[in-house]
């Protein structure tokens, strides 16, 4: 991961992003508002996101950064895991190196395995 701070710890109003006292909460220092939660689960890492309309239309940028920003500052994580319902999101998703894993109920699960190349 560069050197430059992409993520800053967040204490503010999130949303509705899901989030409790076993998360971590971020906002990405990009264009709009994005926030993500993170907690571990396992060996993985589960993530959520919330964004303002500014920030989607960089979403891929903020969860390429996301997943470098996890597998560096975890080196416990083997994997992100994240969740949506909305298939525009998990296109995304696959471009930024997800495999789908399973869908259940119209929310599919998405993976993305740490490479090593984070560190």
């Amino acid at each position: 991961m560069d050197s430059s701070v992409k993520f800053i710890p967040y204490d503010g109003d999130i949303y509705g992003l899901q989030a409790n006292e076993n998360y971590l909460v971020f906002r990405w220092a990009g264009s709009g508002k994005v926030l993500f939660s993170v907690t571990r689960k396992g060996d993985a890492a589960y993530a959520h996101f919330i964004s303002d309309k500014g920030g989607l239309r960089h979403i891929k940028q903020a969860f390429s950064d996301f997943i470098e920003f996890t597998f560096w500052l975890f080196d416990w994580c083997k994997m992100v895991l994240a969740t949506t319902d909305k298939p525009s999101i998990g296109r995304v998703l696959l471009k930024c190196g997800f495999s789908r894993v399973a869908e259940s109920e119209g929310v599919t699960l998405y993976m993305r395995w740490n490479d090593g190349r984070n560190r």
